[in-house]
Parts: structure tokens; C-alpha cells; sequence
């Protein structure tokens, strides 16, 4: 969990470009908030899956010799991406596609907009949990969207939320890790963006 989480809301390649395309300061409170999530999710997960057990059907045929030719690797490679394919395509599809209807109700500019209060920012939290991007692809959203009029306290949900997990996420990993595992994750995701969003809006405010 500590890598699944870290890889992306901790890239350094990432954090470099919020500070040329945001600022220094998204740099650092990305940052910050990122390994307090990493911690925070990888104790849950220690904690509550820990010591489970969890059935896991892997794609890999049986081992393959040491000699084996170019065909048998080949056929291994295939079985193994066709097992990609059936067991994890149709749903991640059909989960992005509903998001993705229904993106046009949830950011709404209320939800955006510098104007944006507690409720607005406790929504686009748990929105920024659901959706899923490629990583590093936040920064021009957040970009866009601070052009457009978004105050700093909603551009930290997303900084904080949309890179971290997502629903889609959740759904690959679903074999690997417990339910319970992976619904606390994203709930502390939600839970952190919304903190996080929510005291730089008061700290803005005074």
C-alpha cells in the first residue's frame, strides 16, 4: 500500500513540475500531505489486513524452464495479458465511462470555485478520491481550473485526492488487497484532502 500510494502523490518528477507550474508552496504542502498519507494508509492497511490471507489467482502459468524457447515465452505472455484483459478491462471501462457521464454533475463551478464552502470542499474531496488520472496530470487541471477563478483550498483537495487512489484503482487491486483495506484507503484520502483543503481555507480566510 505504501508503494501504491507513493508512487504517485510522491513522484519527484511530479513535484518538480507543481513547483514551475503552480507554485513552491503546492510543492511542499504536496508533499507533506503526501507522506503523511503514505504513513497513514500503510499503518491502516498493517493494521487491519496484516496478518489476512488473501486468495489470489495469479495470471502466471506453471514455471517455465530455463531453456525454454521463444514460443513457450511468448505463449506464457499471452496467457498472462489475456488474463489482463478478461479479468480487469470490462469493469475498469465500465467504471470510467460512468464517471465520466456523470463528470459534467459533479464539478459543478460551485464545487470549484473560489467561492467554494466546507460542504463544496468535503464533495470535491471524495470526487478527487473516485476519479482516476495519469500521474502528473492534476497540475494542468488544477492549473485550468485556478485560471478559471478556483481558490488555493479546492486546488489542495485535488492536489491531494486526485493523484493518490481512485475507484478504478481500487478495482485492479481488488485481488491483492482486502475490501476493508482498500474502502479505509480511499477513505482517508477523502478524509485528508478534505482536512487539508479545509484548514487552508481557514488559514486563507484569517
Amino acid at each position: 500500500m505504501a508503494f501504491l500510494v507513493g508512487n504517485p502523490v510522491l513522484n519527484p518528477a511530479v513535484l518538480i513540475f507543481i513547483a514551475f507550474v503552480l507554485s513552491w508552496q503546492f510543492a511542499v504542502a504536496r508533499l507533506l500531505l503526501g507522506i503523511v498519507l503514505v504513513m497513514l494508509i500503510a499503518w491502516y492497511a498493517n493494521r487491519v489486513g496484516g496478518a489476512m490471507s488473501v486468495p489470489f489467482e495469479s495470471p502466471a502459468p506453471s514455471p517455465i524452464e530455463e531453456d525454454a524457447s521463444f514460443g513457450k515465452l511468448a505463449l506464457a505472455w499471452m496467457r498472462a495479458f489475456w488474463w489482463e484483459i478478461y479479468t480487469i478491462v470490462p469493469g475498469y471501462v465500465v467504471i470510467v465511462l460512468l464517471l465520466g457521464f456523470a463528470r459534467a454533475w459533479l464539478f459543478t463551478p460551485t464545487l470549484t470555485l473560489a467561492n467554494g464552502g466546507i460542504l463544496a470542499l468535503l464533495v470535491l474531496a471524495i470526487i478527487g478520491t473516485l476519479f482516476v488520472i495519469p500521474t502528473g496530470a492534476e497540475v494542468p487541471i488544477i492549473q485550468t481550473l485556478m485560471g478559471l477563478g478556483m481558490g488555493a483550498a479546492p486546488a489542495i483537495a485535488l492536489l491531494v485526492t486526485l493523484p493518490t487512489l481512485s475507484l478504478p484503482t481500487a478495482y485492479i487491486v481488488r485481488q491483492v488487497f482486502p475490501v476493508r483495506v482498500l474502502a479505509g484507503a480511499l477513505g482517508i484520502v477523502a478524509a485528508i484532502g478534505f482536512l487539508s483543503a479545509t484548514l487552508s481555507k481557514l488559514f486563507i480566510s484569517a
